[in-house]
């Protein structure tokens, strides 16, 4: 928009939006005029809320002599007009002490899904973390019974993979031993994406041992970027239905559909992920369709190689100013527990 918005201008705006946030009632004039700071009076707010629906900023609905937000008017807002407020260190406490570090990575990411949804009142996301970039330091393979062989995968970030290794034959301790030098010798130091598709040229000399040949046959399995399961965790708490967007059950058809598919989620919150360390999308910022009625703030995570999402999809009416902070301290507090 060409139009530079001047100091009266802004000042509506910013009691439109800010009042639709806390209230999810058209805004009115004389509500403007009576309940805010602005030294202005009933008409002449009017004629100012007149222009800014001209702008594209807000829009009227027809059953209602107030204004609401539009998607361009929640984005001059949040890029010119609010201020981030401090995260309460009540809740830092309670997000820092709620995610121990004796949880494994798994049991991180799904303890910080729920924690964030229930101090959010949001629908929380939180990804798997990518590993094609994270660095192998150790193979060890160990016995389970005669022919299963466990496979136990150390990154250097100090996550911690396993897989089951099925064999015919029976192995020797010192064959075991072996293949277990072996393959540390050759890939230990290089990165997973790396192994995936080099393994044949490392260890394809020794293709004819039983061991070897299964591992190498589940490599794509072994060294996967992701878990075959839990790729996302999800949040869902129980004040997230007390919003007024989801009076109407067929406000919710969008989110549930995402829902049920992990690799919608993922691919959204990917798409998401940016250079910057927190992304805001608003209603028809966002390329999934099913997510033009909600916004989609997320954070990223990263530790050693290795980077993940932390996000929420609620309504529009959401209070960024207070959730945006939430979100990034959450993403810190994993990478925290991570590295740690």
């Amino acid at each position: 928009m060409t139009h530079e918005l001047n100091d009266r201008e802004r000042e509506v705006l910013r009691a439109v939006v800010h009042n639709f946030i806390l209230t999810a009632t058209p805004v009115g004039s004389k509500f403007i005029a009576q309940k805010q700071d602005i030294d202005l009076s009933p008409a002449t707010i009017r004629h100012v809320m007149a222009v800014l629906e001209e702008l594209g900023y807000l829009n009227h609905p027809h059953t209602s002599a107030g204004r609401v937000p539009t998607d361009e008017g929640y984005r001059f807002y949040l890029d010119s007009l609010m201020s981030l407020e401090a995260l309460q260190e009540d809740e830092q406490a309670r997000i820092a002490f709620g995610l121990k570090s004796s949880f494994d990575s798994s049991e991180l990411l799904s303890e910080a899904s729920k924690l964030l949804g229930k101090v959010s009142r949001q629908l929380s996301l939180v990804s798997a973390p990518y590993l094609g970039d994270a660095i192998l330091t150790r193979i060890e393979l160990m016995f389970l019974n005669r022919s299963r062989i466990l496979v136990v995968i150390s990154l250097e970030t100090g996550l911690i993979k396993t897989i089951v290794l099925e064999v015919e034959s029976e192995v020797s301790q010192d064959g075991l031993k072996k293949v277990n030098s072996l393959l540390n010798e050759r890939l230990a130091g290089l990165r997973l994406s790396e192994i995936r598709e080099t393994i044949l040229e490392r260890v394809g000399d020794y293709a004819d041992e039983e061991v070897i040949s299964r591992f190498t046959s589940m490599s794509e399995k072994i060294f996967s970027a992701r878990p075959e399961a839990d790729k996302v965790h999800i949040g869902m708490p129980r004040g997230l239905l007390s919003h007024p967007e989801f009076d109407l059950p067929e406000n919710l058809k969008g989110i549930l559909e995402i829902l049920g598919d992990e690799d919608v989620i993922l691919h959204i919150l990917e798409k998401s992920d940016s250079s910057e360390p927190i992304t805001v999308k608003i209603g028809s910022e966002n390329e999934d369709e099913k997510l033009k009625d909600y916004s989609l703030i997320t954070a990223r995570y990263e530790a050693g190689g290795v980077k993940g999402t932390v996000g929420i999809i609620g309504p529009r009416r959401m209070q960024y100013s207070r959730l945006i902070p939430l979100v990034d301290f959450v993403a810190k507090v994993i990478t925290n527990k991570l590295e740690s």
